[in-house]
C-alpha cells in the first residue's frame, strides 16, 4: 500500500509540473542544436545585410534597383540549393504604372549666406530640368480662400509649406529593450473581442496595445513618434504624411494647393519633419502624375528653420537646386520565392518571408533589408544543417508593402485566397487584404479559395527592424498559444520568452490573417526602430545591431523547422459563418 501511495503522489508531482494547456510538442533537440551552432557560431546574416543596404538599395518598388536585388536574391537561393527560386509577377499592377529613381540631388542656399542643404524627393515627384535658383517664401495656407492673396506673387519661388517645428532634445536614452516587466505584461493581456463589423480602438492595433507599431509598449518618450508611431505609413489607416510632402492623406486639399502653386510658376515645395537631429522621414504617392506635380523636397528641421528664421527678419533667402528623377513606364512588379522540398509532407507549406522594399531616403536597411536578410539566412542554415524537413518551407519577400502590403496580398490571391468585393457600404479589411472587414472574424462565403489553401501550415515574418526576437503576437489565435510556449524554451537563454494574444498590424502577416491562415510576426525589440530609422534618411546598415540579426535568423530556422515536423499543420482561427445577430435598437 505504501508503495502504491508513493506512485500516487509522484503522478500527481508531475501533472502539477506540467504546464497548462501543454501541447506535447516532440521537439528533436539533436537537430535543434545543429541548427542553432550553424545559426550562432556560422551565420552570414550580416554580409547578406551588407549586400541589401550597401550595394542592391534602395528598393523603391517598380525601381530598376529593386529588379537587381531581386536577381542576386534568386542567385543566392540557387547557390544554396533551394528549388523553384524565382522573381514571380503580380497578376494586377496595383497602380504602378511607373516606376521611379532619384539620380541627383543638390541644393543649398546662396544667399545671403551659402550652406548645403540636405534633403531627398518625395517619391514619384518631378526633378527641376536642370539647375533653379529662386527665392523662399513661407507659405502655410490650404484652401482657396487663403491662398488667394498669393496671387502673381509666387513664380519662380521655393515654397516653405508648413512652419518650423520646436525640436525636442534627446532627454532620455532612444534605443529601448523590452523589461521583463512589459514582456510579461503584453503576456497577460485579454484577446480581443471586436464587435462584429466595428474596427477595435487604434486603428487596427487589436489587444488595448499603446502606441508603438508593433502593438507592444512604445520605447518610452521616443522621438519622432508623433506621426510615426501609430502603424507603418503605407498601409491603411496608417498616419499620413503631410500632403506637401507628398502623402495620400488630405488629397482634395493637397491637389488643390499644388495646382494653384503649378498655376502661380511655382519652383517647388519644400517640407520637414518635427523630430531634427538631422532626421527627416520620406514618403510618396505612386499615382503622381509628373505632369501636374511639382518637385517636393523633404529636409531636415535645423535647416528648414534656419531659412524660416531668417526669412522672419525679412531677410530674403536664395536657394539653388538641381534635382534629376526618372520615371520608368510600366517597370516590373513582383515577389521574390524559392523553397527547400521536403519529404514525406512535400506538398504542405511553411513560409518565412518580409517584404523587400524599401523607400528611397537611405537604404532601407532596418525596414526591411534586415528582414529579408534575416530570412535568407534562415533557410541558409537548414540546407547547411541538413536537417530532415518534412513540410515544404518555403520563403516569399514581397514588394509594394510600403504601399499597402501590396505583394503579399497579390501572392496570398494568387495561391491560397482572396477576399470578395464587399458588399455596398461594407468596409475593407486592413490592407485591403489585411484581417477581417472591420475587425470581423472571417467568414467563408467572403472567401474565394484557391486549390493551395488548405496547405498551408503557417506563416511567419520579420519586419520590424533589427531587434532581437522576443517572443510572439498570437493575432487572436489560441490554439496555437501552448504549442507556441513549447517552442520557445529552447530559445528562452536567447531572449525569446513571450506569447502574447495581441495582434500587432501594419505588416504582411495581415494578407494571411485576412483569410484565415494562420500568420504571424514575432515581438522585437524596439532597438531604435520609431525613434531613428523608420522611413527615414538614417535607415542605414550602421543602425543594425549583428548580435540581434544572428539571434533573429537562427530562431527562424529553428522554427520553421519545427513547424515542417509536426505530424500536423498548425491550428488556424475558426472561420465564422454567418454574422452574430444584435438585439434591435429602437
Amino acid at each position: 500500500m505504501r508503495r502504491k501511495h508513493l506512485l500516487v503522489l509522484a503522478l500527481v508531482a508531475i501533472l502539477l509540473a506540467l504546464p497548462l494547456g501543454a501541447a506535447n510538442e516532440n521537439i528533436n533537440y539533436t537537430d535543434i542544436n545543429k541548427i542553432k551552432a550553424e545559426g550562432m557560431q556560422h551565420s552570414q546574416v550580416m554580409e547578406l545585410n551588407s549586400w541589401l543596404a550597401d550595394v542592391y538599395a534602395p528598393r523603391l518598388t517598380g525601381s530598376p534597383m529593386a529588379e537587381k536585388a531581386a536577381n542576386w536574391v534568386v542567385g543566392k537561393l540557387k547557390e544554396w540549393g533551394l528549388a523553384n527560386a524565382k522573381i514571380e509577377p503580380w497578376e494586377n499592377r496595383n497602380g504602378f504604372d511607373r516606376g521611379w529613381t532619384n539620380d541627383k540631388f543638390y541644393m543649398a542656399a546662396v544667399s545671403p549666406d551659402r550652406f548645403p542643404i540636405p534633403g531627398t524627393p518625395t517619391g514619384w515627384t518631378p526633378g527641376t530640368n536642370g539647375l533653379q535658383s529662386g527665392e523662399v517664401v513661407l507659405v502655410t495656407a490650404t484652401t482657396p480662400e487663403d491662398l488667394a492673396q498669393y496671387k502673381g506673387k509666387l513664380k519662380g519661388k521655393w515654397v516653405m509649406t508648413q512652419e518650423m517645428p520646436d525640436v525636442p532634445a534627446y532627454w532620455d536614452a532612444i534605443a529601448k529593450r523590452y523589461t521583463p516587466e512589459q514582456l510579461q505584461a503584453m503576456e497577460l493581456a485579454t484577446a480581443p473581442q471586436p464587435e462584429f463589423g466595428v474596427t477595435p480602438p487604434g486603428g487596427g492595433r487589436q489587444g488595448g496595445a499603446p502606441a508603438g507599431r508593433q502593438g507592444g509598449p512604445a520605447a518610452p518618450g521616443a522621438p519622432g513618434q508623433q506621426a510615426a508611431a501609430g502603424q507603418r505609413a503605407g498601409a491603411p489607416g496608417a498616419p499620413q504624411a503631410p500632403a506637401a510632402a507628398g502623402g495620400r492623406g488630405g488629397q482634395g486639399a493637397a491637389n488643390a494647393r499644388n495646382d494653384f502653386f503649378r498655376a502661380e510658376g511655382v519652383l517647388g515645395t519644400i517640407s520637414t519633419a518635427p523630430r531634427g537631429h538631422g532626421i527627416y522621414t520620406i514618403s510618396g504617392n505612386r499615382a503622381s502624375d509628373p505632369a501636374t506635380t511639382l518637385p517636393a523636397i523633404v529636409i531636415p528641421a535645423e535647416q528648414y528653420g534656419r531659412i524660416g528664421r531668417t526669412l522672419a527678419k525679412n531677410i530674403p533667402v536664395t536657394i539653388e537646386a538641381d534635382i534629376k528623377n526618372t520615371y520608368y513606364p510600366n517597370p516590373p512588379v513582383f515577389n521574390v520565392v524559392g523553397e527547400i522540398p521536403g519529404t514525406d509532407k512535400a506538398d504542405e507549406i511553411v513560409l518565412l518571408g518580409g517584404h523587400i522594399d524599401t523607400w528611397h531616403a537611405a537604404t532601407g536597411a532596418a525596414d526591411n533589408g534586415n528582414g529579408v536578410a534575416a530570412m535568407m539566412e534562415a533557410v541558409r542554415i537548414l540546407k547547411a544543417t541538413g536537417v530532415r524537413l518534412r513540410r515544404t518551407v518555403r520563403v516569399g519577400f514581397w514588394e509594394g508593402e510600403e504601399q499597402g502590403l501590396l505583394g503579399s496580398r497579390e501572392y496570398v490571391s494568387m495561391h491560397f485566397a482572396s477576399r470578395k468585393p464587399a458588399p455596398a457600404g461594407a468596409g475593407a479589411g486592413p490592407g485591403g487584404g489585411g484581417g477581417g472587414r472591420g475587425g470581423a472574424p472571417v467568414r467563408l462565403e467572403d472567401l474565394d479559395v484557391k486549390a493551395d489553401y488548405n496547405k498551408l501550415s503557417v506563416y511567419f515574418n520579420i519586419d520590424n527592424g533589427t531587434g532581437a526576437l522576443r517572443g510572439i503576437y498570437l493575432q487572436g489565435n489560441d490554439a496555437v498559444a501552448p504549442i507556441f510556449r513549447e517552442w520557445m524554451e529552447p530559445f528562452r537563454n536567447m531572449g525569446m520568452t513571450t506569447v502574447t494574444i495581441r495582434n500587432t498590424s501594419g505588416t504582411d502577416h495581415q494578407s494571411f490573417d485576412a483569410v484565415g491562415l494562420p500568420g504571424f510576426q514575432f515581438i522585437q525589440d524596439e532597438v531604435e526602430y520609431n525613434a531613428i530609422v523608420h522611413h527615414t534618411n538614417l535607415d542605414t546598415y550602421e543602425r543594425l545591431q549583428p548580435r540581434d540579426n544572428v539571434q533573429m535568423a537562427t530562431i527562424c530556422a529553428a522554427w520553421a523547422y519545427l513547424a515542417a515536423n509536426r505530424d500536423d499543420k498548425l491550428p488556424r482561427k475558426p472561420l465564422a459563418t454567418a454574422p452574430p445577430t444584435r438585439p434591435t435598437t429602437h
